[in-house]
């Protein structure tokens, strides 16, 4: 952490192999004053969540597999109330493999977006989260 930076700084983590997602949602990040860290791939997920204590997960995948699966692990270890924002087109397959993660390790704020996310929707989704963590901004 940063000098003058608290635990409760609302800060957001973007997994994903390239940076596609991290760069549509960084300039918005940035002016809502909310840091964005980018990993890219799960590994390490657990320590970044106990160090960076998010408000948020993002990712992007292209199919529910192992990476997804072992993400959304982490974060229900973590805490199963962690927000959660999975973009994954729009099939009756991966939304049924994503629920059923969900269930398994009864994670309660997955949202899942056919599409990267519009400022709009991205306001909304880390509103959401950022209240319902308790972050001060």
């Amino acid at each position: 952490l940063s000098s003058g930076e608290s635990l409760t700084d609302p800060v957001v983590i973007v997994v994903e192999p390239r940076p596609s997602l991290f760069a549509v949602i960084a300039e918005n990040c940035d002016f809502l004053r909310i840091r964005v860290e980018r990993l890219p791939h799960g590994a390490g997920i657990c320590q970044s969540l106990r160090d960076m204590q998010p408000i948020a997960v993002l990712s992007e995948a292209e199919n529910v597999d192992y990476r997804v699966y072992d993400l959304l692990m982490s974060v229900a270890e973590y805490d199963p109330d962690l927000s959660v924002l999975m973009v994954l087109k729009d099939d009756p397959a991966l939304r049924g493999a994503l629920d059923g993660a969900r269930d398994l390790w009864q994670l309660t704020d997955v949202v899942r977006s056919p599409h990267r996310p519009g400022i709009r929707e991205l306001i909304d989704f880390l509103f959401r989260a950022g209240s319902k963590s308790g972050a001060r901004r």
